[in-house]
């Protein structure tokens, strides 16, 4: 007795075969897409959360009350005690705004009433006075130097007009303070243009 030989699928049968491969085929690949996003997700939320719990008031803007008991808080000064007493080192006279001894102005104060009876001063003879003065820094003004070229007239008829000096090659020019501080101000002080305008002003 011999065996039957095996009996082949029909085309339609393969056609669907293929069919459903393709259709599980879809699946597994929408499968894996979403496996994949959720575990790129999760890896940014990992370290995300471990950024977190890394974070305190040393590398973030958190304050030193949110790091806990259990790290220890950073050394308040790293400098080493000198053995000596805090304040001014016995003999030295410290330093001072001192007084001048010719002042540019002198502004005389004088009290109107009796600081005990309230009767009026006006007459009466001064005893004397207690000096304070003020330091600071004068307003700042253009000074303005005008310099006229005179015409003169020789007998031969000829008008010469004087020279100006190097400087002054315009009708109106900046003078030499105006133009160092111009200098110092965008070389040294960095300042930008519109600024160093407002300055100027």
């Amino acid at each position: 007795m011999t065996d039957a030989p095996p009996q082949l699928p029909s085309y339609e049968e393969l056609a669907a075969l293929v069919v459903e491969l393709r259709l599980l085929v879809s699946a597994q690949a929408a499968t894996i897409a979403e496996l994949t996003a959720r575990s790129i997700a999760q890896a940014e939320r990992v370290a995300e959360l471990e950024r977190q719990v890394a974070a305190n008031s040393h590398n973030s803007s958190k304050p030193p009350s949110s790091d806990g008991l259990g790290k220890k808080p950073a050394p308040k000064s790293l400098r080493q005690r000198s053995g000596r007493k805090p304040g001014r080192a016995k003999g030295d006279p410290g330093g001072q705004l001192e007084r001048v001894a010719d002042p540019d102005a002198i502004v005389d104060h004088r009290p109107d009433a009796c600081g005990g009876c309230g009767a009026g001063l006006g007459d009466v003879a001064g005893a004397g006075y207690r000096v304070r003065q003020v330091f600071d820094l004068p307003a700042v003004k253009a000074h303005v130097t005008e310099h006229r070229l005179h015409r003169m007239v020789c007998g031969c008829g000829q008008v010469t007009t004087a020279s100006a000096p190097d400087d002054v090659s315009a009708s109106a020019v900046y003078g030499p303070g105006v133009r160092a501080a111009i200098c110092y101000l965008s070389a040294y002080q960095h300042l930008p243009a519109k600024r160093l305008t407002e300055a100027m002003d």
